[in-house]
């Protein structure tokens, strides 16, 4: 009675008949388990996202942000080695905010020490300012270096050679 102790058993001992077709047909094969989903880990798209904003923060401000910046670009790279971790080996999120984070963090930590270099040089950041105004006002008041006042005076000479007998 071993095998047979999931089938009812009549009081006799005896399995009662069964009909011919009654019992559904027992498959020949066991279905695959359903695939595991494939999607993007969500370490690996905080990774890629806290880095894309580290390093372009970085190149906004021309490196002075760097106290902000280095941060998210090391929070970067420690999401994206457990994104790796935790993911299968093609996880192509995960290695290009690992090298995207490295270049942010190298980069930010290039900016520092130029920082602090031309802060102990006494750099005057001021007077770059001003340096970059005035120039910029002496382009923009000179007529070879605006382009409207070139294309009036380019179009004024064309005019007065087609009048001229």
């Amino acid at each position: 009675m071993g095998g047979v102790s999931d089938e009812r058993v009549t009081p006799s001992g005896w399995l009662p008949p069964v009909a011919p077709g009654s019992e559904p047909p027992r498959p020949l094969y066991q279905p695959a388990p359903p695939a595991p989903r494939v999607g993007p880990s969500p370490q690996a798209v905080w990774a890629l996202v806290l880095a894309i904003a580290g390093l372009t923060l970085l190149l906004i401000s021309l490196g002075t942000l760097f106290i902000v910046t280095l941060p998210c670009s090391v929070a970067a790279w420690v999401l994206a080695l457990r994104a790796r971790a935790n993911a299968p080996a093609d996880s192509g999120q995960a290695a290009a905010a690992l090298w995207i984070a490295r270049i942010g963090v190298f980069a930010g930590i290039a900016a520092a020490i130029v920082l602090v270099a031309l802060l102990a040089s006494g750099f005057d950041f001021e007077q770059l300012r001003d340096d970059v105004e005035r120039e910029l006002d002496e382009r923009r008041n000179r007529p070879n270096g605006n382009v409207r006042a070139y294309i009036r005076a380019t179009f004024a000479r064309s005019l007065s050679v087609r009048g001229a007998p």
